[in-house]
């Protein structure tokens, strides 16, 4: 962004201190889903502040007319540093921001953004907790990284990732994920005519991933539906050669969940339609991913490679439809007669449809939950969210996650998350529901065993 940080206002200073646990103090965590690793030798290095300023663009798209936030964001996304600027101080982006962070202030990810940096660097001003959070990352963002999981009590983390370098984050602590969703959209995605600019951004990740991949294979992308199958599961074998542990379906943020089978004619029209050109019915697109996220998850099957799926609402910027992220899209799909040994995990608690989540886990033996992203976000809807969860569903079916690359959010999600749990276990003790010996064995489970499990990983 090209929004100064002397601008901003939150102060990054936390309130109280969270209570001790009981249950969870000194089980060791597993973190279902983050996104470490992001950093790579040479790219431009963000602070701490980087994570209010993400937060803060929605308030600024809702305050900018469409079409200049638009131009705007397509300088700061191309590096036009001067001319970002410049549309900076015209459209009073820089005022908007500032507003932004004093409204954010009271939120849990402001909470857990202080805590996590006090924890890191100690109590400092907010100037210099953005330097020291910069410097750290500069100088060895590994070791930070490896010292947040230690403070937290992390013995390793499943990062969702494009590609990890496995010497500068061994795959004993940082075991990577990958999405499967650039294999669905070999032709790219119908024009994009909504608010914001998340989702064309996932477009452009998913698209550049894709080339990536490609390229990796020593091809260009294939001419016919089955040459492409052929690259799709021959990239997905090397990725599984080469550590990767499970994937992922990032879809909700270009599309609806509602996956369904299409057959092989259908799948070879909508094809040639694409590679016809771009003007086409959407539907085609819809075919063509559904098709090929049914031959992915059939692969997954074989080889026995769980799958998480984004559920529920996306980031503070308008683009993904809430409406169909619904999980009760994936019903179709879960119910597939072929798929119901696939080890599914719907992740980030589903949220608004938690409950949804439970009762498609309690109708489907494969399928788990997780309440990444939860814990940063929502502190009092975590803790309902996960009796809910506990006390209907068996045991080996909920999972911690955290959903971040940052080291601070970590470190504060796996605090909260243990707190968060540590309360839903006491409550339950006292009430009759568990016994101490089984409120300590849900800890263990819901901590790392259930991840250990359906990942057939070590702890």
């Amino acid at each position: 962004m090209s929004t100064p940080t002397d601008t901003l206002t939150s102060s990054l200073t936390p309130g109280a201190a969270l209570p001790a646990p009981t249950f969870t103090a000194g089980v060791p965590a597993v973190d279902h889903h983050s996104h470490a690793g992001y950093i790579r030798p040479g790219q431009k290095v963000e602070g701490v502040d980087q994570y209010e300023l993400e937060n803060a663009m929605g308030h600024v798209e809702g305050h900018v007319p469409h079409d200049e936030y638009q131009a705007y964001m397509r300088l700061v996304e191309g590096g036009e540093t001067a001319e970002a600027g410049s549309a900076a101080k015209r459209l009073g982006i820089d005022a908007l921001v500032a507003d932004s962070l004093r409204f954010q202030s009271t939120t849990v990810h402001a909470a857990a953004l202080a805590e996590g940096s006090t924890a890191l660097y100690g109590r400092l001003t907010r100037e210099a907790t953005v330097a020291a959070s910069r410097e750290a990352r500069t100088q060895d963002p590994v070791g930070l990284y490896d010292r947040a999981l230690l403070l937290s009590g992390t013995a390793a983390v499943l990062t969702d990732i494009p590609e990890i370098d496995a010497e500068l984050w061994p795959h004993a602590r940082y075991k990577p994920v990958a999405r499967i969703d650039p294999y669905l959209f070999p032709f790219g995605h119908p024009e994009w005519t909504g608010r914001g600019t998340d989702t064309p951004r996932f477009r452009r990740i998913f698209s550049r991933v894709l080339d990536r991949q490609l390229e990796l294979a020593g091809t260009t992308l294939p001419t016919t539906l089955a040459a492409y199958e052929e690259f799709v599961v021959s990239s997905l074998v090397r990725r599984r050669g080469a550590g990767f542990v499970g994937l992922k379906i990032a879809s909700a943020y270009v599309r609806t969940l509602h996956f369904q089978r299409v057959d092989r004619a259908d799948a070879e029209s909508a094809w040639r339609r694409l590679a016809a050109g771009p003007d086409v019915d959407p539907a085609a697109h819809k075919a063509l991913a559904d098709h090929l996220a049914f031959l992915v998850l059939e692969w997954a099957v074989l080889h026995d490679m769980p799958v998480q799926i984004h559920t529920g609402f996306g980031h503070t910027e308008p683009g993904l439809r809430i409406s169909t992220a619904n999980p009760l899209l994936l019903e179709e799909l879960l119910g597939d007669p072929r798929l119901n040994t696939l080890r599914v995990v719907l992740i980030h608690g589903g949220f608004p449809y938690s409950s949804n989540l439970t009762a498609l886990a309690q109708m489907h033996g494969n399928v788990h939950l997780d309440f990444s992203w939860m814990p940063y976000l929502q502190h009092h809807t975590v803790q309902r969210v996960l009796e809910e969860w506990l006390e209907l569903l068996p045991a080996n079916r909920v999972m911690y996650g955290t959903d971040t690359g940052s080291p601070e959010l970590h470190l504060a999600s796996t605090r909260r998350a243990r707190t968060a749990l540590d309360a839903v276990l006491g409550n339950g003790v006292r009430e009759g529901l568990w016994t101490m010996r089984q409120a300590g064995w849900l800890a263990e489970r819901v901590l790392h065993q259930n991840l250990c499990d359906v990942y057939g990983i070590e702890l």
